[in-house]
């Protein structure tokens, strides 16, 4: 056993501390506090510990709103109080885009959700017993719940029985907007349909979609402020939730989505004859030539690995007037971010979005506009 100080909080969610100079990580911890910690993985570079007692509390540290906490894998954050966890989603994104990006920020704003009760969508696994659950914090081991504060009230009725849960499977998705729940493995064929901004969006529960709406009324008209002209690409399209936007904005519109069923999707959200859809990875768009500009603006939303490199390059000599980059890893975003501005782009606002209050995890979008001359 060991005791360490705290110095921050690293993408992530956890905390850095030092032994005779050498990183020390450690999950459930706060800047600034005094733990005792024990090392539970030694590697060159740095150690991973865990955590047995906070020696001095940061008083941003609470009681956890969940008796689950520290033990169910949902949520690493219940124990900062709802303030902090925006301040220190702050500054991990400040320092990824110093340390990766090369870019300095001091001013980045965050839009705020409701701390509990905001989550609609939820991943529920099913343990060797047919007891239903998340996944462990730490382990392959499924922790057993019976109601889930972040999440709407009605997906509750997974847990305590109300609502039919499918057989057969270890693992479904559940979706409510509040008014009805869809589940996997027994909606699938269940056309789904939410508002976003007034705007009615048709999906699937099989298909991937924003987890917080409230947050998600906030970020569509920042993202998209402003965007208009004759085409627009929209990448990485999903169920076409951007495109349907853009779709007023923009003569035409270019959606690309590898997965089938949610550019069946697509085409139902994205309205009007001339709107192009193609069905592969962004990766097969820009190969197979049909990536042809120019665009006045593209939308990106990659997965958490964020842009592949074909993808970076491609968005900086294609011609692309303004971009938008809608981001889930504060790392990979200022990855790309720093070779987008060293080529050809100029980064005008960044903003961050917190779909996923009392966890970690980070939502952020960047715009960004050509740079003259490039």
């Amino acid at each position: 056993m060991s005791e360490l100080s705290i110095v921050k909080l690293v993408a992530g969610g956890e905390g850095l501390g030092y032994m005779a100079g050498k990183a020390v990580f450690v999950p459930g911890v706060l800047p600034g506090e005094k733990v005792r910690v024990r090392v539970v993985q030694r590697r060159r570079d740095f150690d991973r510990a865990a955590l047995l007692e906070v020696l001095e509390p940061s008083p941003h540290r609470v009681s956890p709103p969940c008796r689950l906490a520290g033990v169910c894998g949902g949520c690493d954050w219940l124990y900062i109080r709802y303030e902090e966890q925006l301040a220190q989603k702050v500054n991990i994104v400040r320092e990824a885009l110093l340390r990766t990006g090369r870019i300095a920020r001091e001013t980045i704003e965050i839009e705020p959700s409701a701390p509990l009760g905001s989550r609609f969508r939820a991943q529920v696994h099913r343990d060797g017993n047919g007891r239903l659950g998340y996944m462990g914090a730490g382990s392959n081991r499924i922790v057993p719940v019976d109601a889930c504060p972040i999440v709407v009230r009605p997906i509750d009725g997974v847990f305590n029985g109300s609502v039919p849960v499918p057989d057969g499977l270890d693992r479904f998705t559940v979706f409510s907007n509040g008014e009805y729940v869809a589940t996997e493995g027994i909606d699938d064929d269940r056309e789904l349909m939410t508002r976003v901004r007034g705007r009615e969006i048709v999906f699937s529960v099989g298909c991937f979609f924003q987890s917080n709406l409230a947050v998600l009324d906030k970020l569509v008209p920042w993202a998209l402020e402003s965007l208009a002209g004759s085409a627009a690409a929209d990448l990485f399209c999903g169920v076409g939730l951007f495109g349907s936007f853009l779709s007023e904005r923009f003569s035409r519109v270019t959606c690309v989505e590898s997965s089938a069923m949610s550019l069946s999707y697509a085409h139902r959200n994205v309205v009007g004859p001339a709107h192009v859809f193609y069905p592969m990875s962004v990766e097969q768009w820009i190969a197979s030539g049909a990536a042809q500009g120019p665009f006045d603006a593209a939308v990106v939303d990659p997965p958490r690995p964020g842009l592949g490199t074909e993808v970076r390059a491609w968005l900086c000599g294609a011609a692309v007037r303004r971009l938008v980059y809608v981001s889930c890893n504060p790392v990979t975003l200022a990855r790309d971010l720093g070779e987008l501005c060293d080529s050809a782009f100029v980064l005008d606002d960044l903003r961050l979005f917190d779909f996923y209050p009392q966890t970690s995890h980070i939502e952020a979008v960047a715009k960004l506009s050509r740079r003259a001359g490039r």
